[in-house]
């Protein structure tokens, strides 16, 4: 006798009927070619219903005996999976009704699967941290302390430092009782602590975080804070600890990238070296083939070129000699992609040769023609835009070429590939895609309008088009950015105030469109962050207390957690947007 398994869950099973839309329309009316219980002369075969009672046992439904037998406990689980699964409630045995159990099993089998890869990947995890003493004690299975709900934000909210913030965003964690959105809003807490240089609270964050694979990912996290604020060597020390060497090669990875970004250039070469010593000893070919092109892109950008080279020649080495034929296209966009980078054009156009893959190769064409501009290859870059099938991608393209046109003095050169790009966008289909790839046409256009020494009827004509075309794009968030970015450039071009003004009213009505309260947060904090970058305080501050007054209405303690936390990372950067600074700096800070 079989026992049932947990009730299979009715979203699993309403999910299931997308498969049986493909049944001929007779099946779905489940046409009893099957006798069964309900007046049928002629009962379902033996071994048909033993299929049908082991299926619906393993889906939890049915507790009888697996016998093949008709009985009435099997008709009630029948109808009972019909009627969750969407399908004509009969209690029939059908060929309609074995197949779509056939499709729920093998989904539902899928599912354990998947499951079961989560847990022995948590559990790899767990082991990794628990091998080494660094880690050791931040796997713990206490529960995590309830919030203090006497707590009085107010007082925060009205006089926001970073500390006070990161406190709100910690308690606010607590009251989620879903561990994986817990965990969610703790790895955002522990990266604001680690920007603000309150290590030990971050570590006592990472401790929180019951998913071990998260721990790592937030070990990671904390690394490339350090090496954002310039601490080179406490980035590396956090990378060193990180217990599995995957996760920790990445993180110097991400290491040597932030901190070329950030102008650190020689910690840069230092720490894309050191990836580049690494990534020659890896065992896997593949992970080899990524960590030496991305070392070797690092290192060119850092002003290491002898050494990129160098890097760059054991990826394709390794691609030709180790890497199994079935991984070598993608291995070779790798490859492409970086001699793309590293200004190589021709070699990486030659490569490409090899990517036969389309969406491999237009990867490795949106490369060629950006590495084109760089290299003021206005014709070769327009050859190889022309060549990317995808508009999405195609768009992206021919607004950077346009830019570099109108930086030339080509004006009738760049205002007719604007509007060939334009055309494009409005050829794509996915919605958000169009809204994408128009609110990037729109920033090109904003860059084209604030090229130095041009007649200021022409820059007022292209910040007009900029304004208009952006109200063309349904997603409010990025119609919003794009406004804000023109409202900020007008200001910075010189026009006339009631110009960016109008530009920024249209900017904050588009915000305040947007449906989620956390999303209306992270457009005004972008804002800051930006302001602050380019030292214009007032708007920058401006932006800062628009999201403080939508951060303080969020009763979510999900969504507040991240609030806060996102609060604190944009007061970070208005405090200090240039520079590091500790928690102990910023905490005489906000107005």
């Amino acid at each position: 006798m079989y026992r049932t398994r947990p009730i299979i869950g009715a979203a699993i099973l309403a999910g299931l009927t997308l498969a049986a839309t493909s049944l001929p329309a007779q099946a779905a009316r489940e046409a009893p070619d099957r006798p069964s219980l309900g007046g049928e002369t002629e009962a379902p075969d033996i071994a048909a219903v033993r299929q049908v009672q082991t299926a619906l046992a393993s889906l939890g439904l049915y507790a009888g005996f697996i016998d093949g037998k008709l009985n009435q406990n099997l008709t009630s689980a029948i109808r009972l999976y019909q009627q969750q699964a969407g399908l004509k409630v009969t209690g029939r045995i059908t060929d309609a009704l074995r197949d779509h159990l056939d499709r729920s099993l093998r989904v539902s089998r899928l599912l354990r699967n998947l499951d079961d890869t989560r847990r022995k990947a948590m559990d790899d995890a767990r082991r990794a941290l628990m091998a080494h003493p660094a880690t050791r004690d931040l796997v713990e299975d206490d529960a995590v302390p309830s919030a203090d709900a006497a707590r009085d934000p107010t007082p925060c909210f009205d006089q926001p430092t970073v500390r006070c913030l990161l406190a709100e965003a910690f308690e606010s964690a607590k009251a989620v009782t879903k561990r994986d959105l817990r965990d969610w809003a703790l790895g955002e807490i522990l990266a604001a602590q680690a920007r603000a240089g309150l290590m030990t609270q971050a570590m006592e964050t990472t401790r929180r975080i019951q998913d071990p694979r998260l721990i790592m990912v937030a070990l990671r996290d904390i690394a490339q804070a350090q090496a954002r604020a310039g601490r080179g060597e406490e980035a590396l020390a956090a990378a060193e600890i990180i217990p599995e060497s995957r996760t920790q090669i990445e993180a110097l990875a991400v290491i040597a990238d932030t901190q070329a970004r950030h102008g650190y250039f020689k910690a840069a070469q230092d720490t894309a070296g050191l990836l580049y010593s690494m990534a020659r000893h890896l065992k896997t070919p593949s992970d080899q083939v990524t960590f030496a092109t991305r070392a070797a892109v690092t290192l060119y950008r850092a002003g290491d070129r002898d050494t990129a080279n160098a890097a760059l020649y054991l990826a394709r080495v390794t691609v030709t000699d180790k890497v199994p034929p079935p991984q070598q296209v993608a291995a070779w966009r790798q490859v492409a992609g970086a001699l793309a980078d590293l200004d190589r054009l021709d070699d990486a156009l030659v490569v490409a040769d090899v990517v036969n893959q389309r969406s491999d190769k237009e990867t490795v064409m949106i490369a060629a023609a950006q590495s084109a501009i760089r290299a003021a290859r206005l014709d070769k870059a327009m050859d190889l835009a022309h060549g990317i099938d995808a508009e999405r991608y195609r768009v992206l393209v021919l607004g950077e070429i346009a830019v570099a046109m109108a930086r030339t003095g080509d004006r009738p050169g760049a205002n007719a590939v604007i509007d060939e790009a334009f055309a494009d966008a409005e050829a794509i289909g996915l919605p958000f895609a169009r809204s994408y790839a128009v609110s990037r046409l729109v920033l090109a256009l904003s860059d084209m309008a604030r090229i130095k020494d041009q007649p200021s009827d022409i820059l007022a004509e292209r910040f007009v088009r900029a304004r208009d075309a952006a109200e063309g794009i349904n997603d409010p968030r990025l119609r919003g950015q794009v406004l804000f970015e023109i409202s900020a450039q007008q200001r910075r071009a010189g026009m006339a105030p009631e110009d960016a003004q109008a530009s920024e009213a249209r900017a904050i009505a588009a915000a305040d469109a947007i449906p989620s309260v956390i999303s209306r947060v992270w457009i005004h904090g972008d804002v800051a962050t930006l302001h602050a970058r380019a030292d214009e305080s007032d708007l920058a501050w401006a932006a800062f207390h628009r999201a403080m007054a939508e951060a303080r209405r969020i009763d979510n303690s999900w969504a507040r957690a991240r609030a806060m936390a996102k609060m604190a990372q944009t007061l970070i950067d208005l405090v200090t947007p240039k520079t590091a600074a500790t928690a102990d700096e910023m905490s005489k800070d906000s107005r």
